[in-house]
């Protein structure tokens, strides 16, 4: 779905809907994950090179170095400098701004604090980010939901093989139930992060704004094999949100997941969102954002299209009492079509991996070494890279 935030390979490089071709050299064909796994983990500080292929059909070498993993959960607009985290994106309007990254069972106390230090500063309006996030615990979604709904309103509900059929439903306890919202979304949030969306957007309590979500929403049981030789995965249900679609996305599916409101759907090509990101990910940057921000100056300095669209609705929410259109509309037929271009990129990253083992077969039937001209273009960088290094040290 997506790289863990903060994580070796996110600040490596690593971009959501990458495709691995090869960890230290060795082609992934045919391994399972289990092997990927046990190739990509080792010591901390050692190091492992992967080469996958983008959404865009480059393809990168990456070399990660491998630690543990620390993913804080909840994020603000930038750092401080004491290192915490200033969650307001628009102070004169006063709009805050909350990315969660996981759900995990620390998430909500941390968005409690993040909601806490708004208040503080009298907010009047929210940009709650889901992008990318691959999902979590069940219980800590139905929490964040109820932050936001009114008492007895439906939030997610699990329906399996057996008749035992759970409903999880909002609390009297609501703390910011008339506070405007806006819930973005893309096609890299998950699980969790779909329980919340749907249900914001199902009760009417916010507008999510993005693209469709990933569509996982199935409920899994692993049970071991007596002979220890592996395991069952069983699917025993399935989550539905509020209005009663199906969140999992099933290959006859035709709808999936959460969409975004109608004039809320804002695409981002897969080129914008790898400049996005790499923006996000340089550690050199730290934008100094300005007390009267516009959705313009988001666009020109985070390029991030959907949070400048974001801003736009809450201004306007916030300036007339309505809420302004700010993205595409016909919500069916913008999917579609946003779904056949990614199956169109998805084929020909196919027919090129097709050309490449045909190509591999034609030279081993000659006799001939299927990799001659991968090393010999690995020998050109590395002579390169030599002859960078002695103009350098020519001219120290």
């Amino acid at each position: 779905v997506t790289p863990l935030e903060d994580s070796p390979a996110w600040k490596s490089g690593v971009l959501a809907g990458d495709i691995v071709l090869e960890i230290n050299g060795k082609d992934t064909e045919g391994i399972t994950t289990a092997e990927a796994i046990s190739q990509l983990t080792g010591e901390e500080g050692t190091n492992v090179t992967i080469k996958v292929r983008h959404l865009t059909g480059k393809e990168q070498k990456i070399t990660i170095t491998r630690a543990r993993i620390k993913v804080p959960t909840v994020k603000g607009v930038m750092k401080k400098d004491d290192n915490s985290w200033d969650f307001m994106l628009d102070r004169k309007n006063k709009i805050g701004y909350i990315r969660l990254t996981q759900f995990t069972d620390q998430s909500i106390r941390k968005l409690q604090a993040a909601m806490k230090k708004l208040s503080d500063e009298n907010f009047k309006g929210l940009v709650l980010d889901l992008r990318f996030n691959p999902g979590g615990l069940l219980d800590s979604a139905v929490k964040v939901s109820d932050m936001f709904l009114d008492g007895n309103q439906k939030i997610v509900s699990v329906r399996g093989r057996s008749s035992r059929d759970r409903s999880f439903s909002s609390t009297a306890n609501t703390p910011y139930k008339d506070l405007p919202l806006v819930v973005m979304i893309n096609g890299s949030s998950a699980s969790a992060s779909e329980i919340v969306s749907g249900a914001l957007k199902d009760n009417d309590r916010a507008k999510v704004l993005g693209t469709r979500s990933f569509g996982k929403g199935s409920v899994q049981q692993v049970k071991m094999l007596e002979s220890g030789l592996g395991a069952l995965k069983v699917t025993n249900a399935l989550y539905y949100l509020p209005s009663g679609r199906n969140i999992h996305r099933k290959e006859e599916s035709e709808t999936w997941g959460v969409d975004p409101h109608d004039g809320y759907f804002v695409d981002m090509t897969d080129e914008q969102v790898t400049k996005m990101l790499e923006i996000r990910r340089d550690p050199a940057i730290n934008h100094e954002v300005p007390d009267d921000v516009t959705p313009e100056w988001l666009e020109k300095e985070t390029a991030d299209l959907q949070l400048a669209a974001a801003l736009k609705a809450l201004q306007g929410k916030l300036a007339t009492g309505e809420w302004p259109a700010v993205g595409g509309k016909g919500i069916a037929e913008l999917t579609r079509s946003r779904e056949i271009d990614r199956l169109r990129k998805l084929r020909e990253s196919i027919n090129e991996r097709l050309s490449e083992i045909d190509k591999r077969i034609e030279k081993l039937g000659k006799g001939e070494d299927p990799d001659a001209d991968d090393k010999d273009a690995d020998d050109k960088d590395a002579d390169a890279n030599e002859n960078d290094a002695d103009k350098q040290n020519d001219g120290k």
